[in-house]
């Protein structure tokens, strides 16, 4: 009778826990039936941005590799010494790193630099690796490769001299007037470079003057040297240019004009041809009973011919340029030679 009753028992039990993993079973699915069915799409959306974010992660911090050109190059060099070769001046150049680190990379920042300090004067061939070049990277980013890995250069002595200054002019002056002259103050300057251009080097040009329009004489204290040699650079950079320009001077013959002296005597003869130069205005507006010839002595008492111009043509830069006859006498007043006669 006890053991009939403790298999009853132990069969109930064995229902209820079916009964309990049934229940458990219902749940389970139901669960997992809502968690893949209900709101789908959200799920969706919160699954591809946890993708997302992971692949950036885990993107981001694995090594990538990019190759840059246009990577300015530049050279440290011996003391007093110059390129004067035209050696290359970029690069390209390849870089391995995170992807986050090569991303904020501008090439414009970058600058591979050559440590020239030990090479002596010379035609060389500089070796460029990622052992000689310095570049300062990123944390993280190394350089791989450059591009090309060679470059020839010439290395020269960095020497100084004085040099002629030449004003550069360009432009034509207006009709009727004429260039005088032009001025650099100071005359000379010094220059530095290496040292073949320098010794090549006769003058230091300006920058260009222009004469278009330019009927008067003038000065510009601000004007620039400019070298045709980027290498050699001037120590002097700015000088002061006069530029003297006047109306065109002309010659002009005259005939018949009157001889006096101021030095006592007859002039001989009373009239002469002479050649003026001067402005053209003024020249053009003269005739010759506006001028004359008056003798005086110098101090061994030689008979000197001067030119005397009316008031408003004096002062205007008139020249005598010769006389016809060249040379000229002076005779007694006859007056005087009668008395001498009569006593």
């Amino acid at each position: 009778m006890a053991g009939a009753v403790a298999s009853s028992l132990l069969i109930m039990s064995f229902r209820e826990i079916d009964i309990k993993i049934n229940s458990a079973a219902q749940l389970a699915w139901r669960w997992l039936r809502s968690f893949l069915l209900e709101d789908w799409s959200l799920k969706l959306i919160a699954l591809a941005i946890a993708l997302g974010l992971w692949y950036g992660v885990t993107g981001q911090r694995s090594l990538s590799t990019i190759r840059l050109r246009g990577v300015q190059l530049t050279f440290r060099l011996p003391r007093e010494m110059e390129i004067s070769s035209t050696p290359r001046e970029e690069v390209e150049i390849t870089l391995t790193g995170s992807k986050r680190a090569l991303d904020r990379i501008n090439v414009r920042d970058l600058v591979a630099s050559v440590d020239l300090s030990n090479y002596k004067p010379g035609e060389r061939v500089i070796r460029l690796s990622p052992d000689t070049v310095a570049m300062d990277l990123p944390e993280g980013v190394r350089l791989e490769n450059i591009e090309p890995d060679r470059v020839p250069l010439r290395i020269e002595p960095r020497i100084e001299k004085d040099v002629e200054v030449e004003a550069r002019l360009e432009g034509k002056l207006p009709e009727g007037y004429e260039l005088v002259g032009v001025f650099v103050t100071p005359a000379r300057v010094r220059v530095r470079g290496p040292e073949t251009p320098v010794m090549n080097l006769d003058k230091a040009q300006t920058e260009t003057i222009s004469l278009d329009g330019r009927t008067e004489s003038f000065t510009d204290s601000q004007i620039a040297i400019d070298l045709p040699d980027p290498k050699v650079v001037a120590l002097d950079t700015i000088v002061t240019v006069r530029v003297e320009i006047r109306e065109q001077y002309v010659e002009k013959r005259f005939a018949g004009v009157a001889v006096r002296s101021a030095a006592g005597g007859e002039p001989r003869p009373a009239k002469a041809s002479v050649a003026l130069y001067g402005p053209r205005s003024v020249i053009e507006q003269l005739r010759a009973e506006d001028v004359q010839i008056v003798l005086e002595r110098d101090a061994e008492g030689a008979i000197q011919p001067r030119l005397e111009l009316p008031p408003q043509a004096a002062g205007r830069g008139i020249a005598l340029r010769w006389t016809a006859p060249a040379v000229f006498s002076l005779q007694p007043h006859a007056r005087r030679a009668r008395a001498k006669v009569e006593r």
